[in-house]
Parts: structure tokens; C-alpha cells; sequence
């Protein structure tokens, strides 16, 4: 029976030196998580960036309320802006909260984009720059 239990002992001391404690701590590669950190920025960048794109194109189909004169017209153009400058407050919100490297590129858009889905008749010179903006933006942080 000893030799069995001698046998037994040195199985479980062996098997119990070859798996880490639990308790140890996981390695952590910096790089790798730095990575991912950048990674997740560039994507909520890219987020931001189609969402300007998508109020532009937004402000600019507003345009047949915008020269229409019938009440009914005004009144849609009217509820259209509301809902797009919440759009709009909400993005700055957004961009306000990015790392200075991308705000302060994003913010200089906030004000023509809110002129342009107003229903000032001037909106459409401010979506044209909206759109010159943010595709000058894109060139830069995406170059090919």
C-alpha cells in the first residue's frame, strides 16, 4: 500500500507545481491594450464623422421645405430643425468628450452643420461647407 500512496503523493505534488496558482496575476501586454484603447477611438471618430455626413445630406434634402411658401412647408422645416439640431447638440456633446487631437478638428464643423439643417435660406452655403469641411477632415485623418 505505500508505494501506492508514495505514488499518489508525488502525482498530486506534481500536477499541483505544474498549473499556476489561481490567484496569479494574468500577464498584461501594455501594447496590446494601448491598441485596442486606439482602436476604439478611431472608431467612435469614424462614427462621428458619418453622422456629420449623414445631417449634411439631411440639411441639404430640407432644402425643398426651406423654398417652398405654403404654411404647411414651414411647419415641416420647422420640426425637421428641432429634430436635427438635438442631433446636432447631442454630436457636439460627443465630440466635446474626444481626446484634443480630434475635437478640436470636429468642433469647428458644429456651427455650419447646425446651420445647415435650419430653415434659414441661407443653410444650403453652410451645408456646402459642411461638406468641405468633413471631407477635408476625413482626407486628413484617413489618408490613402
Amino acid at each position: 500500500m505505500k508505494p501506492y500512496l508514495t505514488l499518489l503523493v508525488i502525482l498530486v505534488f506534481t500536477s499541483c507545481s505544474q498549473n499556476p496558482p489561481a490567484n496569479k496575476p494574468a500577464v498584461v501586454d501594455n501594447a496590446k491594450i494601448e491598441k485596442n484603447k486606439q482602436t476604439a477611438l478611431l472608431n467612435e471618430v469614424s462614427e462621428l464623422t458619418r453622422a456629420v455626413q449623414r445631417l449634411e445630406r439631411q440639411g441639404r434634402d430640407m432644402n425643398s421645405y426651406r423654398l417652398a411658401s405654403g404654411a404647411e412647408s414651414q411647419r415641416t422645416c420647422n420640426v425637421l430643425m428641432e429634430d436635427r439640431r438635438r442631433e446636432v447638440n447631442d454630436l457636439e456633446a460627443k465630440i466635446k468628450n474626444l481626446p484634443d487631437t480630434y475635437s478640436i478638428r470636429l468642433t469647428p464643423i458644429i456651427p455650419d452643420l447646425n446651420e445647415c439643417v435650419s430653415c434659414s435660406k441661407k443653410a444650403m452655403s453652410s451645408c456646402v461647407k459642411t461638406r468641405a469641411t468633413i471631407n477635408g477632415l476625413i482626407k486628413e485623418l484617413y489618408p490613402q
